[in-house]
């Protein structure tokens, strides 16, 4: 549990709208920015996937710290500053224990893609080279719903852990509170993540680099509204 000097609101399941809505402003302060923090996270995780063994495990660590760029920048932009594309590598910069937390949850859930990926196609994520090529868009929307669905009650690890200076066990049961107080607004803000996922895959990637930081943006303004009170 969350000390006593860690407030954590309760809201209605409607919030998340409100959520998103705020993601699409701080978004726009910085559009080129924010989706170019995007376009180095998704690039990154492509050029470690080329490195045979080590670079699958490698992404596990380096990809989650890059992608916390975006999160800078909607701090960023919330704070009236311009996003810049030096936030990629602040997360690198931060303590251990931050660093620790943001690697774990994002390792959890990877390991649930990697089952979900292995049960529905037989594919093993950690060697991306070997998946098939005609891999259908249904089977990967199942496996990134799944990824969805255990990282909600993570959802907030990362900003805790970087903006909360809330250390590594913190960082995990601050997130977890705010989801078990707020299932329904994290649900719907999961569904709404999956749907701009879906689109940016479906557009070959392409909507993805507005995918991405609208669900960065989305997730940060969740970290205020619930926990900034």
């Amino acid at each position: 549990m969350p000390d006593e000097g860690t407030t954590i609101a309760s809201v209605p399941t409607a919030r998340a709208l409100v959520w998103y809505g705020d993601a699409m402003r701080l978004w726009k302060r910085g559009p080129a920015t924010l989706s170019l923090l995007a376009v180095l996270t998704v690039l990154a995780q492509v050029a470690l996937e080329t490195i045979p063994d080590a670079g699958a495990l490698a992404s596990r660590i380096i990809v989650p710290l890059i992608a916390c760029g975006m999160l800078y920048g909607a701090a960023a932009a919330e704070a009236g500053a311009r996003p810049r594309v030096a936030h990629a590598l602040y997360a690198f910069r931060a303590p251990a224990a931050a660093i620790g937390a943001i690697v774990l949850s994002s390792t959890i859930t990877f390991a649930a893609e990697w089952m979900a990926a292995d049960r529905f196609a037989g594919v093993n994520l950690l060697r991306p080279a070997a998946a098939p090529a005609d891999l259908d868009a249904a089977t990967v929307l199942a496996i990134y719903a799944i990824g969805i669905l255990v990282s909600l009650p993570m959802s907030l690890v990362p900003l805790a852990a970087l903006f909360g200076d809330a250390g590594f066990g913190r960082s995990f049961s601050i997130s977890a509170v705010a989801f078990l107080r707020n299932p329904g607004a994290f649900v719907v803000y999961g569904a709404i993540a999956f749907a701009l996922l879906a689109l940016g895959l479906l557009t070959m990637g392409i909507g993805l680099v507005i995918a991405l930081p609208l669900i960065a943006c989305a997730t940060y303004v969740a970290w205020r509204d619930l926990c900034g009170r």
